[in-house]
This record gives structure tokens, sequence and C-alpha cells, in this order.
């Protein structure tokens, strides 16, 4: 499933082009849409993006503008434009920034329709060049430098990284992660990997490291001939876009979520090419205290194992975030049955919704909360209840928002914000789909 994101400030158009592609069975994509250029760069920075469509003119940041951020974080997102203006000048600019389409809105839907077509056809062309490159080299052998294996292997053992860099013997070695800057440790353990077991691992990794973009360092070992370790650090770029510095706080939270996206990517390329899943944890900053690398690692490598055994194969687990151990309550897994440990987490799921209907309620912020992979969370959610997740967001929407209207004197427009509406249009124009009358018609009906 692509990711496309729809960005104007005109809210009438970007609500109408939600519904029109929600509306239309030729695509499946999971759609997110923001009101300026501004919004859309903070989606950005915490969710993977497959293809933009963005009006090319708006207050603040344009739209040509904005596509330098987003090509910064997700390099392979299409570019699609908007615009109410035939100019010149938009249109060599945005040749000039490889843009896919630039599309007039009075040409109408079909041309968007058309251009978000081109745009699927040529991610799975990349992605399918991808593929083919990573089978043709699944039996190379890569080895890793004997050093930076060992000092890897000495670091998650519980020597603090100064110290290693400050010995002898490691001296002269180009090791990429800095002591004093925040870094992140990402474990992952395979699923269904055939022996020799040792070889599916590599491969992983090659996934991982040309998923990476180069604003990460990185350097990885493999642990205990099972698991796999990364430790990650953002560049002084990066860290200063989500104002991520040692002892930073909250501000860390936004590089974890980016580097969510970027496992969900690595997680997505591994079942297509090589048939295996991959369970990812993910830390909190260690750099904070490079002695708690050993302890972390190994809470790690224990709650992912708990959610092997529960049957989560495409898990992202945020151990630096609360409820992450939360699965512990279910056990080890082998004294439940598999319909109950799949009602307790739809339970989650469930829970979340209802506490949140005001509040972002994306397949992205849904998956963060319960450690799954947006993705397999979708496919997981109709497995085992037999319908899609956005059709319970919208049927939970509507029965609060009719509770509302009907035990309550809260105007319409409170009642769209309260039930997650940023406009009353959209509300209007949802409820009359639902019930075939509009909210006013509906409330008056039943009085």
């Amino acid at each position: 499933m692509y990711r496309m994101l729809i960005v104007d400030d005109e809210p009438i158009i970007v609500n109408g082009l939600m519904q029109l592609f929600q509306g239309n069975p030729e695509f499946e994509l999971d759609l997110c849409k923001a009101y300026s250029a501004a919004e859309a760069l903070e989606i950005a920075k915490r969710t993977k993006l497959d293809i933009l469509v963005s009006d090319i003119r708006m207050p603040g940041k344009t739209g040509l503008q904005l596509v330098d951020d987003i090509i910064y974080y997700w390099p392979t997102c299409r570019i699609i434009f908007l615009t109410g203006y035939s100019e010149f000048e938009y249109v060599y600019q945005a040749l000039r920034k490889n843009v896919d389409n630039y599309i007039l809105k009075t040409e109408g839907m079909d041309p968007i329709f058309e251009a978000v077509k081109q745009a699927i056809r040529k991610l799975e062309e990349e992605n399918r060049q991808r593929l083919e490159q990573e089978r043709a080299q699944l039996h190379l052998h890569l080895a890793e430098p004997y050093l930076k294996q060992e000092m890897m292997t000495e670091l998650l053992k519980g020597e603090p990284l100064p110290s290693l860099i400050a010995d002898e013997r490691y001296a002269d070695l180009s090791f990429t992660i800095s002591a004093d800057r925040p870094a992140y440790l990402v474990a992952g353990w395979v699923e269904r990997a055939e022996p020799p077991k040792r070889k599916t691992l590599q491969a992983v990794q090659r996934i991982f490291g040309q998923l990476l973009p180069t604003s990460l360092a990185c350097e990885q070992t493999i642990c205990e001939e099972e698991a796999q370790v990364w430790l990650l650090q953002p560049d002084a770029e990066l860290s200063a876009r989500f104002g991520d510095t040692v002892g930073g706080g909250d501000a860390g939270e936004g590089v974890v979520a980016y580097l969510k996206g970027i496992l969900e990517q690595v997680q997505n390329e591994c079942e297509a090419a090589l048939d295996t899943s991959v369970i990812f944890g993910i830390s909190g900053n260690v750099a904070e205290s490079w002695e708690t690398a050993h302890s972390r690692l190994e809470a790690m490598l224990a709650g992912i194992r708990d959610r092997a055994r529960l049957g989560h194969p495409l898990a992202i687990i945020d151990f630096g975030k609360a409820g992450a151990l939360l699965w512990e309550g279910m056990g080890s897994g082998e004294d439940k049955e598999p319909e109950e440990q799949r009602g307790w987490l739809i339970e989650q799921v469930h829970r979340y919704v209802q506490d949140n209907l005001s509040g972002d309620l994306s397949l992205t912020t849904i998956a963060g909360e319960v450690h799954f992979n947006p993705s397999y969370l979708s496919r997981y959610y109709k497995q085992a209840t037999g319908r899609n997740l956005l059709d319970y967001i919208q049927s939970i929407r509507l029965n609060a928002a009719i509770d509302l209207m009907l035990n309550t004197s809260l105007k319409l427009n409170d009642i769209a914000v309260r039930t997650g509406f940023d406009s009353n249009s959209y509300f209007t124009t949802f409820f009359k789909k639902m019930t075939g009358m509009s909210p006013m018609q509906y409330r008056n009906s039943h009085r």
C-alpha cells in the first residue's frame, strides 16, 4: 500500500480529493492531508511518504519550496503539482525539480487520477529494480571488517563508547558513530528464515543499508547468530531539523518517529524480496548513558521475542515509549489461544480510536500505539475483524456524532470538531454520505 499526502490551503479541495480517492476502487492508498506546507512538513518528519499531491501556490512556504524538504526525507517520493495558474515560471521551476506532473485544477479529476496512476507505476518499477538487484546479490558474501565487529560487540557487552574510541586498538578505525551526539539502537529479529540463517540476516542488512538515508551514520553487527543490531546516529543537519541534542528530551521523539518510517520500508522490502518478516525494536537516545547500551539491548531482545511468540511478525516496538512492554500482560504467548491474543490487540486499537476521536487517527499513528508496521496493521485488522480499519473509525465517528446531536445542545460545528472533522463542510458531506441526511436534517427529524 502506498501512502499519498494531499496538500492545499483550501480545505474544500483537500477534503474533496480525499473523498474522491477514497471512493475510487482503482486506488488502494493510505491517504494523509495537510492544509499548509508547514503541516505537510510535520507529517513528512514522522510518516513515510510515497506520493505528494500539492498546490503550488500557498501562503508562507510554497509547494515548490515544500518539495525540497519532502525529497530530503523521502527521496523516492513522487511529486504532482496542482495549480490554478498556467505560468511558465512555475512550470520551469517544477521541471527543474524533477516533478512528475504539473496539472491545472481546471482540468478536472481525470488528469489527477492518471497522474497518480503514473506515479504508482514509477514507484512499482523502482521497487522492481531494487528487488531484482537484491535477489541477484542474495548469495553474495559481504563480510564486515573484523575490528568494527569487535568494537560493536564490546559496546553491546556494556563497554562505554568513549572508552572504546580512546582504545589504541581502534585508533585508526573509521567508526562512524560519535560518542557525544544522540544515537539510537535498533534490533531486528528475523522470522521465517530458511537455513543458512546467517545469509538471510546479511541480506536483511543489505536492504537496511540501501534504504538508509545518508543523513544517518550506521554501524551494525549480528548478535548471537540470531539477532541483528544497528547503531544509528543522525548527522548535524538532521538533528537540527528535529532539535535533537544529548538530553534534548521530547526532541528525540521526532527522530524516532522518522526512524520508524524507515523501518517500515525495510520490513516491506524484506517481505517482498526475501519472503522474510523482521520484527524491529528501537531504543531511546543511548548517548545519554552509553553504559546502559547492554541492558537496553537485552530488554529490547526480550520484548521482541515476546512479540514473535505472540505471532506479530511485523512489529516495530518503540522501547522509549510508554506502553512498549504492555504486551507482557499477555504472557509469553504460549498459554494463550490465538483468538484471545488477537482479540486483545484489536481491543487496544478500538480503545485508542474511541479515546482519540478528535485527534489524529491516521494508520501510522494507530500503528505506533500498538507497535505495528502500519501496512501490516491494516491487513491484520481486516483478517481479524472482516472489515477495514477506516470503516470502523468512520462508524465510531458517526455514532459519536449522532449521540452528541441527540443528547446535547452542542452546535454542529463543535460536534464536528469533537468527532475529528476539521471543517464543517467535510463533516456535512461525510454525514450525508453515511445517513442520507445532513446533520441538521437528522437532528431536526429526531426532535
